[in-house]
């Protein structure tokens, strides 16, 4: 099964997801699909979204690496419109998931979990 694949797996199984993919601490995008449902006016840049979480990934990274706490494994961030979740794939790879605020988190953390092990299985 394809990256694609796996990823829009994920996307339909959360809802309240807009997007899910796989992004490198590098700033480069590995795979990422959107919600096409979701064509209205946003005020949030999606595609931005991937970069940034790929630059605060590293970064998190990087600092628990200075403080001595060893890699980060997961990340979550919320905002007032979203919340993104970003899980280590392997060194240097996070998944990431990002849903309406209103969106189910915790399913998201479960679907989360899944999608870790089928793109360790296909990476």
């Amino acid at each position: 099964m394809s990256l694609t694949d796996i990823l829009y797996d994920a996307l339909d199984d959360v809802d309240g997801a807009r997007f899910a993919g796989v992004v490198g601490t590098d700033g480069l995008r590995v795979e990422m699909v959107f919600d096409d449902e979701e064509q209205e006016e946003e005020e949030f840049d999606l595609e931005l979204a991937e970069l940034e979480l790929a630059t605060i990934a590293a970064m998190t990274n990087a600092a628990s690496g200075r403080i001595g706490s060893g890699r980060v494994l997961d990340l979550t961030i919320e905002t007032e419109e979203l919340v993104y979740l970003a899980a280590l794939i392997t060194p240097g790879y996070f998944a990431v998931l990002g849903l309406y605020a209103d969106g189910e988190v915790e399913q998201a953390r479960v679907i989360m979990d899944d999608l870790l092990e089928r793109l360790r299985e296909e990476l």
